[in-house]
């Protein structure tokens, strides 16, 4: 292509205005990204925003370049980074939880249990999720283990079906989780024995026009006994999901409110199931009378059983033992997908000293404990759970730069950066970056809650550097795109580094 003069001229401009120009027309160094943040500091449109940034080599933990990175800002989902490299740290990447299916009780040589059958859960939050692969769906996993438990020679079962929840606390959400959350799939609780993600769908139908009562028609799978206050309305043709479901832990109630939209013949929602370790005793109930075991029995669950003050035998003998997907592909599924029960689920699972069983406050209570132990000033780590779904969690971008350095020069290094979504390629990155030196380069967590927009992981610039970073944007403002614009330049700036000095 041949330029005249005025076109080279107009080129050049247009280069020296772009926030996305060619490497090889802008300086690279790190002096570049320090002009960058200079300039946000100096935007007006940022006046009344909290920000903060961080940005280190990751294989030495120098730092590069900040603003306010001692500022304790809220991490929205970012806060799942350092939940899942605290699991896979002290975990190891190769860990499994295991699912016992026991008995108690006496077998008759004639296939009669006299006594109970018991699912022990080790806080597996993959157990039932076809996100793995088929065999690990909630139906094929419960169908093979009535085959199993038929094929050791019970045919009936005189005794209930419990769900042995207690490898964690009872509390299912942490404690400041919003009422407008735990209903929702999002909001789903992590136990000691999960199952299918402990959600739900709930299938509506429309009414003819906007503004018209909806019916719910049916929830897949069934959830016996869950009662529905439908107040959901429907909405205009195209309007989408709008619709929200209200519930805590362990109640049946649930109250449905907002819009689905007109025109289609059924619209579906996800919901938490309430009480995750009886739905997997109900389900494995159901299973076992597709193989004819017949039980007289009721599903139930330790917690129950131990509220009405029923007896529990403690002599158990193991039928069978499941084992989960990895840790690192359970890790890259929480991070990539962004799912905050599995991230819950990994804080309760972490070793705690006492031994006791697993809660969100004493893996917090682990987790800053781990990073204390290798260096980390824990002073700026103030968190409520494991997933950032809790609007009051705040870490300083220095705090979650230097972890992530860490991990990075650690032996679980490629097992978290492998879990990481892409920049323009993949999982809640995939839109992210697109076109700019960010495409491909950066690898990391998102996060963005209500005027909450965060992220945290490594960029491997153009000069081939590896850097750990955390940025964090509160309260801010502006609109989605004009954040993420600013954001995204920043990251660009970051990926054309070719030299870690100015």
């Amino acid at each position: 292509m041949k330029f005249t003069f005025p076109r080279i001229f107009l080129f050049l401009f247009w280069i020296h205005l772009s926030p996305f120009s060619l490497p090889s027309l802008h300086s690279q160094t790190v002096s570049a990204l320090q002009l960058e943040i200079k300039k946000l500091k100096n935007d007006p449109a940022l006046a009344h925003t909290h920000w903060g940034i961080c940005v280190m080599d990751a294989e030495s933990g120098k730092l590069l370049a900040e603003h306010h990175a001692q500022h304790n800002l809220t991490t929205a989902s970012t806060m799942k980074a350092l939940t899942t490299a605290t699991a896979l740290s002290m975990l190891g990447p190769d860990h499994t939880f295991t699912t016992k299916i026991e008995y108690a009780g006496k077998l008759q040589p004639d296939g009669t249990l006299i006594g109970d059958l018991f699912i022990r859960g080790s806080g597996d939050p993959s157990l039932g999720s076809n996100r793995f692969s088929p065999e690990q769906g909630m139906e094929r996993v419960l169908f093979r283990w009535a085959e199993i438990i038929k094929a050791s020679g019970i045919a009936r079962i005189q005794g209930r079906i419990i769900g042995d929840a207690t490898a964690f606390d009872s509390q299912l959400t942490p404690g400041d989780w919003g009422w407008a959350d735990m209903g929702n799939y999002y909001g789903a609780g992590a136990a000691g024995l999960n199952m299918a993600e402990n959600t739900y769908r709930i299938v509506f139908k429309p009414g003819a026009y906007a503004g018209a009562k909806t019916s719910v028609i049916k929830t897949v799978p069934f959830i016996e006994d869950i009662l529905f206050s439908n107040e959901v309305l429907t909405g205009k043709v195209g309007s989408g999901d709008n619709a929200y479901i209200y519930g805590a832990p362990y109640t049946n109630l649930r109250y449905l409110r907002g819009t689905i939209p007109a025109g289609v013949s059924s619209f579906t929602i996800k919901g938490s199931v309430p009480d995750p370790s009886l739905f997997a005793a109900r389900m494995l109930k159901e299973a076992l009378a597709e193989q004819q075991v017949v039980t007289s029995g009721k599903a139930t669950t330790v917690r129950q059983e131990t509220i009405k003050q029923n007896a529990l035998p403690t002599d158990r003998k193991l039928i069978y033992t499941h084992f989960s997907p990895k840790l690192k592909d359970i890790v890259k599924e929480t991070n990539v997908w962004s799912i905050n029960m599995y991230a819950e689920a990994l804080l309760k699972a972490l070793p705690n000293k006492q031994r006791k069983r697993g809660s969100t406050s004493r893996g917090i209570s682990t987790l800053t404990s781990y990073w204390k132990s290798e260096g980390v000033d824990v002073s700026t780590i103030l968190i409520k759970d494991g997933s950032g779904l809790s609007a009051n969690n705040s870490v300083s971008p220095y705090a979650m730069a230097h972890i992530l350095s860490k991990v990075y020069q650690s032996p679980v290094k490629e097992s978290f950066f492998a879990s990481l979504p892409v920049a323009g390629r993949s999982g809640t990155l995939k839109r992210t970056g697109k076109g700019t030196y960010a495409e491909g380069r950066v690898h990391a967590k998102s996060g963005s809650i209500a005027n909450v927009r965060a992220y945290t992981g490594y960029v491997k610039s153009v000069g081939g550097n590896t850097l750990a970073f955390a940025i964090m944007f509160n309260q801010y403002d502006l609109s989605y795109s004009q954040v993420q614009r600013r954001i995204v330049g920043l990251m660009d700036r970051m990926a054309r580094l070719n030299k870690l000095s100015n």
